[in-house]
């Protein structure tokens, strides 16, 4: 009995090093690639200032097109969005961009009236994808803070990679071998960080114009707001459309708002809450219009 526990014991202990070693060249590889974003900021963005970026989840990922705002104003962007991000994710994000010694001059905030006015902050969807990074002490650090629960996935990847990798195998395992055969390949994003929704007819329920009250709450939104601060970063905050709602923001001086939630015609919507690609140039250019006549 004490052999065939010794067995076990000893065959377990390989799987998990063999799982692990797996798991630890997954996340290598990715780490070196430009697949998600975070990997993106780090290793395809050879500059290192830029006049603004844009921040956000898949609204700001969408709606500003930072090809054609530098094209307008003579400028140099970088659009940091990930989707299925709240401002948990954006703080995180913004922090990363300048631990890679990375600045900007102002940035722009890209926001929902649901996630401003939270004042809870959540593990977001895709916070998987900085796992590449869980050896930083920011990374591990946040994971720490925001996983709930005893068996912190995320956060033990630190010492188990295997924790990670195989809990996310879909999201970081098979496209960790398709990073090895292609390390430029970015998932749905260009050169500079933009991604637009197809031109089609959209099939969104009409209703009446309602308002959307919001408020600053959300205790993410009011760090990046000290982070700006304390680095000289001019924060501009940016609603993009949402179809038949007037956000309305509480009146501030401390950053500016460009507020679109009303400025965007009905069939230049993709659903209700991101444009299509001629929603996108018209978001854009009304934009460069607000940014270069304040």
């Amino acid at each position: 009995m004490k052999k065939f526990i010794n067995k076990i014991a000893l065959y377990t202990f390989f799987i998990l090093l063999i799982g692990n070693g797996i798991a630890f060249l997954s996340l290598y590889v990715l780490g070196k690639s430009q697949l998600y974003k975070n990997q993106f900021v780090k290793n395809g963005v050879k500059e290192k200032h830029f006049d603004y970026v844009v921040l956000g989840s898949s609204t700001g990922l969408t709606t500003l097109d930072t090809k054609l705002i530098d094209k307008t104003l003579n400028t140099s962007g970088l659009n940091i969005s990930m989707d299925d991000t709240s401002l948990s994710s954006h703080y995180l994000m913004l922090q990363y961009f300048l631990s890679l010694g990375k600045t900007t001059d102002q940035l722009i905030l890209c926001v929902t009236p649901g996630d401003l006015q939270n004042p809870v902050n959540e593990l977001n969807n895709n916070d998987y994808r900085f796992l590449t990074e869980v050896q930083d002490t920011l990374i591990y650090n946040y994971y720490d803070r925001m996983e709930q629960g005893g068996l912190k996935v995320l956060a033990y990847s630190k010492f188990m990679p295997i924790l990670g990798v195989s809990y996310y195998n879909n999201e970081l395992f098979y496209p960790s071998l398709y990073a090895f055969l292609k390390p430029n390949k970015r998932n749905r994003f260009d050169d500079k960080g933009n991604f637009t929704y197809p031109q089609i007819k959209n099939n969104i329920e009409k209703g009446i114009v309602s308002n959307i009250e919001t408020s600053y709450l959300n205790p993410s939104f009011l760090k990046i707001k000290k982070l700006c601060k304390q680095k000289g970063i001019d924060l501009v905050v940016y609603q993009s459309p949402i179809y038949r709602k007037n956000v309305v923001f509480p009146t501030n001086e401390d950053f500016k708002i460009i507020n679109h939630s009303t400025i965007l015609p009905e069939e230049l919507f993709y659903d209700n809450i991101h444009v299509n690609s001629k929603g996108r140039t018209f978001c854009t250019l009304a934009f460069c219009k607000e940014i270069k006549n304040p």
